[in-house]
């Protein structure tokens, strides 16, 4: 080599160190005069080695071939070329190759360094290795792989987080939230549970998770809900569950605190991985989001702190939401006991058809099973009677459900709460049930278990409707011993419910509880108004014996009377009527209404009545009899009591009366026909009112009364009646009224007097479809003595008008 090219070595060499790829320069034949420091860590051989070699003992094909015919294996034109680089242990490794010979159009340093290699020229070699750089290209895809991961999860929690915001519609939100959590995090599925009474309900699922088995209800005590919720942080849990048909649990493992835990096989998520997180509100513990994957994973830490956050953001919503659900729910139940209490009101003295309807409406409102515990008088034992079907034998009677309690629930943090321990239904609660009970049946109480163990529903309500009349079902007490009977009392065939939810519902909450509770107030009621009832039908019959209104005889007078009972267990009630013969041929007639139905009233109308005639046996005008009874009864306590009535002081042998309507409906006179009149005409009768009225008697002090008087002949009928008899109704609401009454004595008169109350009272029957409202009493009194007077045509009407 001349001295010119070794002096310019040097100054290339200077010139490619400069640079971080693998340079080489070389002759046209291949001959190595310099390489730099990274080709030489690239070939895995020093300088020494290399210089003076063959490049085309270094650089082969693809295909492991040298160069033939000395020609150099890489083009001169500076275009890449993929070859392969072989190293000092004989191994080769993919490179890319560009070359190029510089020429003297090159620029000024160019063209020197060409001049002075004019005898020997060399050949610029840019090697590259392709191993290098694919690592780089696959760590830059990593990068960018892991940027484009963590722009998701930010996109999608702020998509989530959005979502929280304003929701209006729980079901809505909770899909929206999962389903995008879901997405966001690269999960398999998500879930959300509700802590609730007794356990966790699942109330949202995400769109992976339909087809999959995934618990409705998860008891406290039980299941990974339970851990957490014990825990109260966030856990990452990997899952391993139980062999089939091998065990009956299996396991899972918290990953940060390495502790194992049993899980049974129908609690068991359908995840391998699963992040579980508490949402609280405060102190109080709302529930716990699942987000999962069924393969086994390392979940990221990152993705914790993601769903904490959102769970953050995600009990505030919840707590309106859930809020309105409950006051949704309250609502609906609230109308179902409106519905029950209609029911039961409407279909009062029916006991077997109100409890269908009441048991029908119970199953919808609350998704259970209805079964009746009957007594087996054949078995000496309890059955239960499972929706109509099998009988199964219980080991006790009513109180066994009382007995053993529940088993203690979980255990958890004292300083977490349940945020539904404090929501009730909003309505006032009854007052303390007395002899009816409602017991719940929770799945871990003995009775919960013993169901289970039969196949039967394992959770609900134990309902005793409370003490009814022996029946003939009933065990006596000497023949069931102490477990079955404690209380010594017979119960009635359908006083024994058991109302029970599939164990894949959740348990009776408190809302629903309380509901039970007020229905079971509403037949203990019905019951006591039974017995009630039953005992004022005794009590009336004894009154009805003693006092039942009845006329005198009185001589001149003929008389028709009629009392109806709106109580149809009572056979005395409110209105009363009697017919009291003075000396003198002077009579006292007295029909009155006292405030009230049935018994209650039958007691008062008893005094009014005997006070009444005491005063008339004194003499009393019908002014003074009043006004001495409104003194007596404003006297009581009892302010309530009032009366109405008509008390009539006759004179038959003047053939005229004084007489005072205190509140009560004005009584009609009936005339006979006038004088003069064509015996043939049809409307031979006139009708007079007695309209002379005065307040009603026991509601005020100084109250004052009126005395009317009206003058009478032989033949005329003197009709009196009580208001129930004038307000009865017929099915569109439309009162009988006083003009019907008066149609019905002119067209039924003619017939006589005697049945003519009794002709009435069809009319009425008819007219209301015999559902009279009110107790009623009509009297009627034909005057056979008298003074026959004449009377001018036209003037019966000016005064009926």
């Amino acid at each position: 080599m001349p001295s010119d090219a070794r002096e310019e070595l040097p100054k290339i060499a200077q010139l490619v160190e400069l640079t971080s790829d693998a340079v080489a320069v070389c002759g046209h034949d291949g001959t190595i005069g310099h390489v730099n420091r990274r080709f030489c860590e690239l070939a895995g051989k020093n300088r020494r080695a290399l210089e003076g070699a063959d490049i085309k003992d270094l650089l082969f094909s693809d295909a492991f071939e040298r160069a033939a015919d000395h020609r150099l294996p890489f083009p001169l034109s500076g275009d890449p070329v993929a070859l392969r680089l072989k190293l000092a242990d004989g191994s080769f490794i993919p490179v890319e190759v560009r070359a190029t010979a510089p020429s003297a159009r090159s620029g000024d340093l160019r063209n020197k360094i060409v001049r002075r290699l004019q005898p020997r020229e060399r050949v610029l070699v840019v090697v590259r290795s392709l191993a290098e750089q694919v690592a780089r290209d696959r760590q830059m895809r990593r990068v960018l792989s892991e940027l484009q991961a963590a722009n998701k999860r930010l996109s999608g929690t702020l998509s989530v987080i959005m979502a929280t915001v304003g929701a209006e519609d729980l079901t809505g939100l909770l899909d929206s939230v999962l389903n995008k959590l879901v997405d966001a995090l690269d999960a398999d599925g998500s879930t959300m549970y509700f802590a609730e009474n007794g356990g966790f309900k699942l109330r949202g699922v995400s769109q992976g998770l339909v087809r999959s088995y995934v618990p409705e209800f998860v008891p406290f005590g039980a299941g990974i809900p339970t851990y957490v919720f014990r825990a109260a942080r966030a856990c990452r849990i990997s899952v391993v569950p139980a062999d089939e048909g091998i065990a009956a649990s299996g396991v899972f493992y918290d990953l940060d605190k390495r502790v194992t835990r049993q899980l049974r096989v129908q609690d068991a998520p359908p995840f391998k991985t699963l992040i579980a997180v508490p949402v609280f509100f405060g102190r109080q513990i709302m529930g716990v989001m699942e987000l999962g994957w069924r393969r086994p994973c390392m979940p990221r830490t990152y993705d914790v702190n993601v769903l904490e956050v959102i769970c953050d953001y995600l009990s505030i919503e919840l707590v309106s939401l859930i809020t309105s659900l409950r006051s949704r729910r309250s609502a609906e139940l609230t109308r179902s006991l409106n519905n029950v209490r209609d029911t039961v009101f409407t279909l009062e003295g029916d006991r077997n058809t109100a409890w269908a309807e009441v048991s029908a409406e119970v199953r919808r409102v609350l998704g259970c099973h209805i079964c009746p515990v009957r007594y087996d008088p054949e078995r000496s034992c309890y059955v239960l009677d499972f929706e109509g079907g099998s009988q199964v034998v219980l080991p006790g009677g009513a109180e066994w459900f009382d007995a053993g309690g529940t088993a203690p629930a979980a255990q958890v943090n004292r300083a977490v709460s349940d945020y539904f321990d404090n929501a009730r239904l909003a309505t006032e609660v009854p007052d303390e049930l007395e002899g009816a009970r409602v017991t719940r049946i929770d799945r871990l109480s003995r009775a919960g278990e013993w169901l289970l163990a039969h196949g039967l529903p394992n959770h609900g309500a134990f309902v005793e409707f409370g003490p009814a009349e022996a029946s003939s079902d009933a065990p006596a007490p000497e023949a069931v011993d102490g477990a079955l009977m404690t209380r010594a009392r017979a119960l009635a065939l359908s006083n024994l419910v058991l109302i029970l939810r599939d164990n894949s519902q959740e348990p009776i909450a408190d809302v629903e509880y309380d509901y039970l509770v007020r229905l079971t107030h509403e037949f203990e009621m019905l019951f006591r108004r039974e017995a009630q009832q039953a005992e004022d039908a005794h009590i009336s019959q004894a009154l009805q014996a003693g006092m039942q209104s009845s006329l005198g005889q009185v001589p001149g007078i003929t008389s028709d009377a009629l009392y109806s009972s709106a109580t149809k267990q009572a056979l005395v009630g409110g209105d009363f009527y009697t017919l009291i013969r003075l000396p003198d041929d002077r009579a006292v007639m007295i029909l009155g209404d006292v405030s009230g139905k049935g018994v209650e009233a039958a007691s008062m109308s008893a005094l009014v009545k005997t006070a009444l005639t005491a005063y008339a046996w004194e003499g009393a005008s019908p002014q003074h009899m009043v006004r001495s009874l409104n003194s007596m009864l404003m006297s009581f306590s009892r302010v309530e009591t009032f009366a109405t009535m008509f008390v009539a002081k006759l004179d038959l042998r003047r053939g005229s009366a004084l007489y005072c309507s205190a509140g009560h409906p004005p009584s009609m006179l009936l005339r006979r026909r006038p004088l003069g009149a064509d015996p043939a005409a049809t409307e031979a009768t006139e009708i007079e009112l007695l309209s002379t009225q005065s307040g009603v008697v026991g509601a005020f002090e100084g109250m004052a009364f009126r005395t009317g008087s009206f003058r009478f002949a032989p033949g005329d009928v003197l009709f009196m009646y009580t208001d129930g008899a004038i307000e009865a109704r017929n099915a569109a609401g439309e009162f009988f009224g006083e003009q019907r009454l008066r149609d019905v004595l002119l067209a039924s008169i003619g017939s006589g007097v005697h049945g003519l109350c009794q002709r009435v009272l069809d009319e009425l029957d008819s007219f209301t479809d015999s559902a009279l409202e009110d107790d009623i009493a009509m009297v009627a009194l034909r005057f056979d003595t008298g003074v026959e007077t004449v009377r001018p045509p036209g003037a019966a009407a000016r005064r009926a008008a």
